[in-house]
């Protein structure tokens, strides 16, 4: 895991995106934490919710951003789940422009979906996904990541540990 963080000091929104047990908010709390910003934690938008009105305003607030999840995971997860997404790409588009504007970057964490597997299953996840299903998600978010970095920087982070079993 990446133990350094000068590199978040440059910014002023940092996005971690990545599956699920991937080890986002462990990055994103160590990061809120020493750049001094705000930690926000997306959590799943009950339905009816103006998704793209959301999130532009989150990522209004002033001050230092550093987001635990965020728009990105509607693209991914809700067409693996609810079978389509909430937001559009051409949404993502204008968020990815949002969080540019304020100086920010996109943070991709991921690891290989059987240590992801065991993370969530040792953190008691009541519905654990296959590793096919993990497997899936992980590459979604290769796919996006690929489109955004058409946009914009895109930081990769592996949570992965050389001398842990996968």
């Amino acid at each position: 895991m990446m133990r350094d963080l000068d590199w978040a000091a440059a910014y002023d929104t940092i996005v971690f995106e990545g599956c699920d047990g991937a080890g986002k908010t462990t990055l994103a709390t160590a990061t809120a934490e020493r750049t001094c910003a705000t930690l926000i934690h997306s959590t799943l938008t009950p339905p009816g919710t103006d998704l793209p009105t959301a999130y532009s305003n989150l990522l209004d607030q002033p001050g230092r951003l550093v987001f635990d999840r965020c728009f990105l995971s509607e693209l991914v997860y809700g067409p693996i789940y609810r079978g389509h997404a909430r937001l559009s790409y051409q949404h993502m588009t204008t968020l990815v422009r949002e969080v540019i504007e304020r100086r920010g970057v996109f943070v991709h964490v991921t690891a290989p979906a059987a240590e992801i597997r065991r993370r969530l299953a040792a953190r008691g996840e009541s519905n654990l996904p296959s590793i096919d299903d993990l497997a899936l998600i992980c590459e979604r978010y290769d796919d996006l990541f690929r489109a955004i970095e058409t946009m914009t920087t895109v930081l990769h982070i592996s949570t992965s540990h050389p001398d842990e079993d996968t």
